[in-house]
């Protein structure tokens, strides 16, 4: 009896052993296994991702090792690539056409979740109820087998729907974009069937689908859109799990809203017709054969290329003024895409010409038209001088693309840069920078000055300035016609003087003028200080009037007009400076100079009246006005010695200035027995002072004045009666 008796030690160590486990039981649940197929429905030959999930309510020191092995119900075996994995570690193994997936030697710690996956398939219809078995583990016990059910249909199901999008999109998705491509380089695109709610693919779908590439500008829907392209047909297989790759697709020309349009059944009557959600710009590839020309420096055309990046010579073009810029879409083969009928803008890259300090203008491009992919424009423009780099780029054709994803890069399209020039002002534009005054008698160091006599030249004591400014053909100024851009000389200027009175005033000497350049399109222009103009002195006297004279300048740049259709740049605005004052009188008189009969003792000295006259509208007077006339003894000439009186036993002597219109000639005493006449002249013409010349035989006032000095005649018995001398 006492033999058969437990142990008491015994006994007390069963209790805490078992009071241990129902301790552990309460404290952890140990491992906890799913399992399932994605999709549960598959078409014969199609495939599903078998994934077994193993969660871990931790115990103390983990899972230890896992491990499990899952036998397939008959006819269904791993997929062709299987694509095993864990993330639990360890090691899985399922080889392609095997009928099981087992895995050892995987391990989790604290609460966490891990998956083993595999891909699975077969080629018989039916329904597989899959059992993963025991999940043993080392150090938390066993997990109890997991079930799933993956159904193999034998027949398609039919899609309620297609879509069409990138080939990169996620597996599974149902919509996604495509980006812009370009004309002629081959892009690809995945096709999904969709179940009806639209948001799954519809995995177990098999049959032929017809795919077109349409306009989607042209049409109102789907089925009305224009058929660009026919793509051919797409079969679908149970393989294909409800998506497809249709790859090589390639469109020659460009198109700006294109879609894919999708028809299922391919033949016979359809029952799905559906487009891409998404539609997309095929664009060209690329600019070329890009020209700028123009017709003429101020007119658009193609006689003349626009390349010129000299200094000086070759074609030019007026800044402002409109010319031609061609270019031709091309595709990725380099074929013109016919279908381009954008509006390109042509993008400052560079300012080329001045070398330095260059300041790029504005290029504009004007309208646009197009012709089997070639687009012109005849407006173009650039508002500066010089030359210029530039590229052609559109950025609006795949503007249905711009909410898509696709890059500024993938949607643009661009030209290789080229220099373009060279360009030169408009015009010139002059305007008053002083207040030009005229030179009274033309003579400063006359103290009395009032008036200026008909045919005397007359010059400045303030010269005419204009400042220059170069413009392009909208008024703005060309700051780049500078430096070695600069070509305005004085030979380029024309000065026309006017007056309301007088006659216009003659030219007497008009020398260059000055051109400075100040920089930025801006300039001087200066008269020149020995400039000297008259009015005009003719056969009938005028009577005294008041100067009004206008001068009118302007200057051209005609550095470029040695080239066709390069013409010369002119002045637009000419400067006028109007109703130049004098500084001290500006009235003009017709004057002569009058020289009169002397008689006296050859004894004495004699005196020979001489003074200046001007017509007052009824006869001549004298001009007593007259203070700033002077001749000089050298001026006149004395000859036709009569008698005993010979050369030179008298001299002539003529002071100084005139006073009040008359003059000191003195001819000196001949001496006793020096009895006789001389004539004098007053040699005008000689003297430079032809304004003061009688009347002439010929009726012009060309005849410089004479006169006779007589000594010792007239005395005793020989009275003088009567002397007239004839004028």
């Amino acid at each position: 009896m006492t033999a058969n008796r437990p142990d008491r030690a015994a006994l007390v160590f069963a209790v805490l052993v078992a009071a241990v486990s129902v301790l552990a039981s309460s404290a952890w649940g140990g491992i906890t296994v799913t399992t399932s197929f994605s999709p549960a429905v598959i078409a014969v030959g199609g495939t599903s991702t078998l994934t077994v999930a193993i969660a871990n309510d931790p115990p103390p020191g983990g899972t230890g090792s896992i491990s499990f092995t899952d036998a397939y119900p008959v006819n269904l075996m791993n997929a062709a690539a299987p694509a095993a994995s864990s993330n639990c570690g360890g090691t899985v193994t399922a080889a392609a056409g095997d009928t099981s997936l087992s895995f050892s030697g995987g391990s989790l710690s604290g609460k966490k979740v891990c998956t083993v996956s595999v891909v699975v398939t077969s080629s018989v219809a039916g329904s597989y109820v899959n059992s993963t078995g025991t999940v043993a583990t080392t150090g938390a016990g066993n997990g109890v087998a997991a079930t799933a059910t993956l159904t193999v249909t034998s027949t398609s199901v039919a899609p309620s729907g297609f879509n069409a999008f990138e080939t990169g999109t996620a597996a599974g998705s149902t919509t996604g974009v495509i980006r812009t491509k370009v004309a002629a380089s081959a892009f690809g695109l995945d096709v999904v069937a969709l179940k009806s709610s639209g948001t799954a693919v519809e995995t177990a779908f098999a049959g032929d689908v017809k795919l077109e590439l349409v306009d989607a500008s042209a049409g109102a829907s789907c089925g009305a859109y224009g058929l660009i392209r026919n793509l051919g047909t797409l079969g679908f297989t149970a393989a294909d799990m409800g998506r497809k790759t249709l790859a090589g697709i390639s469109e020659p020309n460009a198109w700006p809203n294109a879609r894919i349009r999708m028809t299922y059944p391919a033949t016979g009557a359809p029952t799905i017709v559906a487009c891409s959600t998404d539609n997309f710009a095929i664009r060209p590839a690329s600019f070329g054969s890009v020209t700028v020309s123009d017709a003429t420096s101020a007119t658009a055309g193609t006689a003349r290329m626009l390349n010129n990046l000299a200094v000086s010579g070759g074609n030019v073009h007026k800044a402002g003024q409109p010319f031609q810029i061609d270019a031709i879409a091309y595709n990725a083969a380099g074929v013109a895409t016919s279908n381009y009928a954008g509006s390109p803008t042509a993008s400052l890259t560079a300012c080329v010409l001045p070398a330095t300090g260059c300041t790029p203008g504005t290029l504009a491009t004007g309208t646009w038209s197009a012709a089997a992919g070639t687009v012109t424009t005849t407006g173009a423009s650039y508002s500066e001088v010089g030359a210029f780099a530039m590229k052609l780029t559109d950025a609006s054709f795949a503007a249905v693309d711009a909410a898509d994803g696709s890059t500024a890069a993938e949607r643009t399209i661009e030209s290789a840069v080229l220099s373009v020039g060279r360009f030169v002002p408009d015009h010139f534009e002059l305007t008053s920078a002083s207040i030009p005054v005229f030179k009274t008698f033309n003579d400063t160091a006359c103290a009395t000055r009032s008036f200026t006599y008909s045919g005397q030249p007359f010059g400045y004591v303030a010269l005419p300035e204009a400042t220059i400014t170069a413009k392009n053909a909208a008024g703005g100024t060309t700051v780049n016609y500078a430096g070695t851009l600069w070509k305005l000389e004085a030979m380029g200027t024309v000065q026309d003087y006017t007056a309301v009175s007088g006659g216009d005033p003659e030219i007497d000497l008009l020398l260059a003028p000055t051109v400075i350049e100040s920089g930025s399109g801006v300039g001087t222009l200066t008269a020149n200080v020995d400039d000297h103009i008259r009015f005009p002195r003719g056969n009938i006297p005028l009577a005294p009037f008041i100067a009004d004279i206008t001068l009118t300048m302007s200057i051209q740049d005609i550095s470029e007009n040695a080239v066709t259709g390069n013409g010369v740049i002119d002045t637009a605005s000419p400067v006028v400076f109007s109703s130049i004052d004098f500084d001290d009188g500006n009235e003009i008189r017709f004057g002569q100079l009058v020289l009169s009969n002397a008689h006296g003792s050859e004894l004495l000295n004699l005196p020979v009246p001489i003074e200046t006259r001007f017509w007052n509208g009824a006869g001549f007077a004298r001009n007593v006005a007259d203070f700033c006339t002077e001749l000089d003894a050298g001026d006149v000439s004395l000859g036709n010695w009569q008698r005993d009186l010979n050369n030179p036993e008298t001299s002539d002597t003529l002071a100084g200035r005139f006073n009040a219109g008359r003059g000191n000639l003195r001819l000196s005493a001949p001496g006793a027995g020096n009895t006789g006449s001389v004539d004098l002249t007053v040699q005008l013409g000689a003297a430079s002072q032809n304004w003061l010349q009688g009347l002439g035989s010929t009726g012009a006032y060309d005849k410089d004045p004479v006169a006779r000095a007589s000594f010792g005649l007239h005395r005793g018995s020989k009275p003088l009666i009567y002397l007239r001398e004839m004028y």
